[in-house]
C-alpha cells in the first residue's frame, strides 16, 4: 500500500519515468502512508522503520484480509 501511494504521489510531480524516479529522489519528497510519512535517503532505501505482517483472509472486512503483524524478536 505504502509504495502505492508514494509511487501516486510521485506522478502527482512529474508523470513521466524520468520525472517520477527526480521526484522519489527529491529531499522534500514526502508521501503519506499507513505508518506514517514515507521518505528516502539518498541511497533510495526507505526512511523509516518496516512493519513484516501476516495476511490472513477475512470475512467482514472491506478487502477481505486482516493483516497481524509479526513480532521482530
Amino acid at each position: 500500500y505504502d509504495g502505492t501511494q508514494a509511487l501516486i504521489e510521485a506522478l502527482k510531480r512529474n508523470p513521466t519515468r524520468a520525472g517520477v524516479q527526480e521526484a522519489l529522489s527529491a529531499s522534500d519528497f514526502v508521501a503519506p502512508g499507513v505508518s506514517g510519512s514515507i521518505r528516502f535517503l539518498r541511497s533510495g532505501d526507505r526512511n523509516g522503520s518496516v512493519q513484516l505482517v501476516k495476511i490472513l483472509p477475512k470475512q467482514n472486512t472491506s478487502s477481505g484480509y486482516d493483516f497481524l503483524p509479526i513480532p521482530s524478536n
